[in-house]
């Protein structure tokens, strides 16, 4: 081509140097149409060829946020997901070379759209192995914090160090501890979350205090657990007695009560858990427990409210357990106002007469009295006799109340004590509910006393026509005749016959099971 002052000269350029110059100058749209164009059906090596100009492209697309059009490239060559994610230096953490773009200094939307494509893109390879792993769970760390989570129940196998390190590195302790949790160092991600709590290092994602509890509870490891049950008292004594009342791990439980000394309301409720809820046996605890709730029945600073609430429980408490110090407890409640449980102690002691004297003597309270004998385990006869003798003392002097709790037809007596008891001057018109119940009572035992009599009597006299029957039986024993348990032969007259009919040595018999 010749002009006025300039002369050309056209040479043939092979297709694959006109790709490479259209690549140098950015053309890339022109430069894999030609290369589809004329490298597209071409030898194998030639493919080989095609493929490392669609790798470069690919990359030259990624450098200028063309996402779509380069992981598109990257899926035609079958570019291995190793190769494409060296390419971000948010995940390795160093920056590639020679660095196409520097993933970390993009604005954040933008990093979020070179991450999703990525993930796409390792999900639609389908590499599960441990680097892949590691990669994903980076990617999901720095878009999705829920499918992280899930992501990591699932427990698949990642380098442990590349993902710590990872995680510090862009001050993520939450997740860092979550990840510990998921691979089974509990210890360490309860130490990462103290870290957080004690204000050591920063986390917006961090849920609190109740995240290192409901972890504790999931492992249920009793030496993680007593190691940092002081710490978390000292932050917040509510959270924790979720995880002292929860846990199915076999605690220190002296060691706790040693912890709560200088919190009563707590320890209180963590000697209630162990005594009322878990039904533990142990003595010092059940005698810790009414010493406790004495000492909030007796402090002045209680609220009216609480003191009744709490001297109901203690009533109870001392009602069914049966396993305290009673002496103990007896001594610190004499001299107090609370007379009730001095009746309720002295009963343990098998004391009813004190317990019923107090109730009476000192309180006054016959309705309490007569609930006493009605509801104490054994004894209920006994009891009311000698309620009634206290009524008919002369100290007291309430026949009417004694007439009443005679006729109350849930009272309980042995009658003939009760007649003796009687002032002789009462006419039978004023305790006559109470001599009809009697009279009732005693023709109904009278009558069933015959009835269990006569079935008894019948029954011995089948008894013994059954042995007559048996007795009277001719046994035949001869050469032939052979022991039904040892199967030898009898060399004795002597036998024993069963009713089967079977034939026994006599030293047989008790072998017999």
């Amino acid at each position: 081509i010749i002009r006025e002052d300039q002369v050309f000269m056209l040479l043939p350029v092979p297709a694959e140097e006109q790709v490479e110059r259209l690549l140098d100058s950015a053309h890339l749209d022109q430069a894999m149409a030609l290369a589809e164009e004329t490298l597209g059906n071409l030898t194998r090596a030639k493919g080989t060829r095609l493929k490392l100009l669609r790798q470069r492209a690919a990359k030259m697309y990624w450098s200028r946020g063309d996402l779509e059009e380069a992981f598109s490239l990257f899926s035609k060559c079958g570019t291995a997901p190793e190769e494409v994610y060296v390419l971000y230096d948010t995940i390795t953490g160093e920056e590639a070379a020679p660095p196409p773009i520097s993933v970390s200094s993009l604005p954040e939307e933008k990093q979020h759209e070179y991450h999703t494509h990525l993930l796409r893109y390792i999900s639609k390879m389908g590499s599960r192995n441990e680097e892949s792993n590691t990669v994903e769970m980076k990617l999901l760390a720095l878009t999705d914090q829920e499918k992280v989570m899930t992501f990591m129940k699932e427990r698949r196998a990642m380098n442990m160090t590349s993902v710590v390190q990872f995680l510090k590195s862009r001050a993520m302790f939450y997740l860092l501890g979550e990840y510990y949790a998921t691979t089974g160092f509990v210890c360490e991600a309860v130490e990462q979350w103290r870290d957080l709590e004690n204000g050591t290092v920063t986390d917006s994602t961090y849920p609190g205090l109740k995240r290192i509890v409901q972890l504790l509870l999931e492992s249920n490891i009793q030496t993680v657990i007593m190691d940092n049950i002081a710490w978390l008292l000292s932050r917040d004594c509510d959270v924790t007695m979720v995880l002292l009342t929860r846990t199915a791990a076999e605690l220190n439980h002296d060691q706790i009560l040693q912890l709560l000394e200088e919190k009563p309301a707590y320890l209180l409720a963590y000697l209630e858990e162990l005594v009322v809820r878990r039904g533990t046996d142990l003595s010092r605890f059940h005698t810790q427990l009414a010493q406790q709730y004495l000492q909030v029945l007796l402090s002045a600073d209680t609220p009216h409210d609480t003191a009744l609430h709490t001297r109901k429980k203690l009533q109870e408490h001392l009602l069914r357990s049966d396993k305290y110090a009673v002496s103990l407890i007896l001594n610190k409640v004499q001299g107090t106002s609370l007379k009730k449980e001095q009746a309720i102690l002295h009963g343990k002691l098998q004391e009813h007469d004190k317990a019923l004297k107090v109730l009476v003597y000192e309180l006054r309270d016959v309705q309490s009295a007569e609930a006493y004998c009605r509801e104490w385990p054994s004894g209920r006869p006994e009891l009311h006799l000698l309620l009634l003798k206290l009524y008919l003392s002369e100290q007291l002097q309430l026949q009417e109340r004694a007439v009443d709790f005679l006729n109350d037809q849930r009272s309980v007596f042995n009658y003939s004590a009760v007649y003796r008891l009687l002032p002789s001057h009462w006419p039978l018109s004023l305790i006559e509910p109470f001599v009809y119940r009697s009279l009732g009572d005693q023709a109904h035992q009278y009558r069933t006393g015959r009835i269990l009599k006569g079935l008894s009597e019948l029954e011995w006299a089948r008894a013994r026509a059954d042995k007559v029957a048996l007795t009277r039986r001719r046994v035949k024993i001869s050469t032939g005749t052979y022991c039904a348990f040892c199967f030898h032969p009898f060399t004795e007259p002597n036998c024993s016959v069963a009713t089967s009919g079977n034939v026994y040595h006599p030293q047989c018999v008790g072998q017999i099971t």
